[in-house]
């Protein structure tokens, strides 16, 4: 295999480890919501229950996230020019998007129809790309698509009872805003310094979040100090902010943004799909929760669908290894 083939093996299986972080981050985030759904603060001389929503908890991670990047790649702050900006601009407003209808959604559906939307990605993607890009997507690569797509399915939806709600139409904007996303960074990460590129998105989307947290909860400033403090009492709120802002935070985009662009957004978005079967084998292991008939399959159609794109990409490579020194013996 040449050099190339080894480089994009190589990123694809960086990005699985992002999945599995990415995985056991629903968890993470799920419990530390709940916990600061439940604090008690002192209001007018009387106790009151209060909640933080996602946008809130989204406020504190995604700039703690930002700060601890500064500190440990305070290169990423050098070198800064329009192009990093726009890149950063156009990340950061798809990503922080997206994030709020998938959370958003999360809250008015169910998380395995949430889950399933989501995954939708792998569809949106190569659409878009062909349809504004003009990129061609081969018939195997689509085939690839429709099986791992069936997968996650059988994986999410297995318990469903076939409704559609709000929550379900803000899921599956979240999949349409997420493909953007992996066709931006596509596109600026071939560009721009990964590091840069990484800091530059997550500054945005702080901003973003921080903005929207205000907003929605401007009629709730007042409590909004005190359920903070109330939450952060928590050791294991503390736990789970510390795990979410490094690993499903720092980790993951970083190895997204690093990686992703040496593959193709379609080969991408399938990789993506692992997210949901590292989702439920951490959740086996960490709570004995049991699986499935549904998800054993489905698992085994993501793994399928996959290796059908490793397969095709390898003999794709080999082809043109093959002809490339033909062509230059032609040319001489």
């Amino acid at each position: 295999m040449n050099r190339k083939g080894q480089s994009e093996r190589f990123a694809i299986a960086m990005l699985l480890v992002a999945c599995a972080f990415w995985g056991m981050s629903f968890n993470w985030n799920k419990e530390a919501q709940e916990i600061a759904s439940n604090c008690w603060v002192e209001i007018g001389g009387q106790s009151h229950l209060k909640s933080l929503g996602p946008a809130t908890f989204l406020a504190i991670r995604f700039p703690l996230a930002a700060l601890a990047w500064c500190l440990l790649f305070p290169g990423s702050l050098r070198s800064w020019n329009g192009t990093t900006i726009r890149a950063g601009v156009a990340g950061g407003l798809f990503l922080s998007v997206g994030m709020l209808l998938q959370h958003y959604g999360l809250a008015l559906t169910s998380e395995s129809l949430s889950a399933f939307l989501t995954s939708l990605t792998v569809l949106f993607t190569p659409i878009i790309a062909a349809v504004f890009l003009r990129h061609r997507i081969t018939a195997p690569i689509w085939v690839a698509v429709g099986v791992a797509t069936t997968g996650v399915a059988l994986m999410t939806l297995y318990r469903e009872e076939g409704r559609f709600e709000t929550g379900a139409l803000l899921g599956l904007l979240c999949a349409v805003v997420f493909s953007g996303h992996i066709l931006v960074v596509d596109h600026f990460g071939k560009r721009e310094d990964p590091w840069r590129f990484t800091l530059a998105q997550l500054s945005v989307a702080a901003v973003v979040f921080l903005g929207f947290a205000f907003w929605r909860g401007a009629s709730s400033l007042e409590s909004a100090p005190g359920v903070i403090s109330e939450a952060f009492r928590s050791s294991r709120f503390l736990l789970l902010t510390g795990a979410t802002v490094v690993f499903s935070t720092l980790v993951t985009f970083g190895l997204m943004f690093r990686y992703q662009p040496q593959t193709t957004p379609t080969r991408a978005a399938l990789t993506y799909l692992t997210e949901p079967l590292f989702a439920t084998l951490y959740a086996w292991m960490a709570s004995g929760r049991g699986i499935e008939m549904g998800a054993v399959v489905g698992g085994l159609l993501i793994i399928v669908g996959n290796v059908v794109a490793e397969a095709f990409s390898r003999k794709a490579m080999r082809s043109d290894m093959a002809v490339a020194p033909m062509a230059t013996g032609s040319d001489r």
